[in-house]
């Protein structure tokens, strides 16, 4: 009886036995997005080297940027504690990344109601240098260089740039704004960003 009860159950062990898996499931990987806006923690991320394309980069906010670029240089990274009611440093910002003469800058950039707003940071110089065509100013106790172009289309605004701590013998500053701001406001803004540190010894940038 017993033999027989064997002969009756082996064939259902050896069809559950079949049916079992002869190897592992592959595992799933999950796809990585190339520029995460504000998660740079989350991938690593490659600083472009000299004479590479600079990449412009997206980020929800101006904070997020910020962030990111403080894990990613070595400069002061900070942003304005007071800015006017028309710039909103909680809207999508985007980024640009380079490096000259082995320093790493960025320049973060807002769409206001009244155009383009910069913020740089690493290495900051007038457009198209030419310091001399510039007035000197004082940005907490240190010395800046203010440029303000009229607008080429005649209309009444001023293209207004800022760079501190910078000189006409040293014209590169650690930090920059830009835009079609006033001179006051503009001036306003780099007062309330934290006093920075002497600025990095470029020879050229955009000339």
């Amino acid at each position: 009886m017993g033999c027989r009860k064997l002969i009756i159950w082996l064939p259902v062990v050896v069809a559950l036995t079949a049916c079992e898996p002869t190897t592992a499931p592959t595992p799933m990987h999950a796809s990585t997005p190339s520029v995460p806006a504000g998660s740079s923690d989350r991938i690593p991320f490659k600083w472009p080297g000299e004479h590479e394309d600079s990449p412009s980069l997206s980020f929800p906010s101006a904070t997020d940027a910020v962030t990111f670029l403080s894990e990613h240089m070595d400069a002061d990274i900070t942003l304005p504690t007071w800015v006017p009611s028309y710039v909103h440093l909680d809207t999508p910002v985007s980024v640009l990344l380079a490096t000259t003469g082995g320093i790493r800058w960025a320049q973060v950039k807002l769409a206001t109601d009244r155009g383009v707003l910069g913020i740089e940071y690493g290495v900051s110089a007038l457009d198209g240098c030419a310091p001399e065509h510039s007035t000197r100013v004082t940005v907490s106790g240190q010395p800046g260089r203010l440029r303000i172009s009229a607008d080429p289309d005649g209309s009444p605004r001023k293209w207004v740039e800022l760079i501190w701590p910078a000189t006409l013998k040293q014209p590169n500053g650690l930090f920059g704004l830009f835009g079609w701001i006033s001179p006051r406001v503009v001036l306003a803004m780099a007062e309330s960003m934290s006093p920075v540190s002497s600025p990095p010894v470029i020879t050229a940038m955009n000339c």
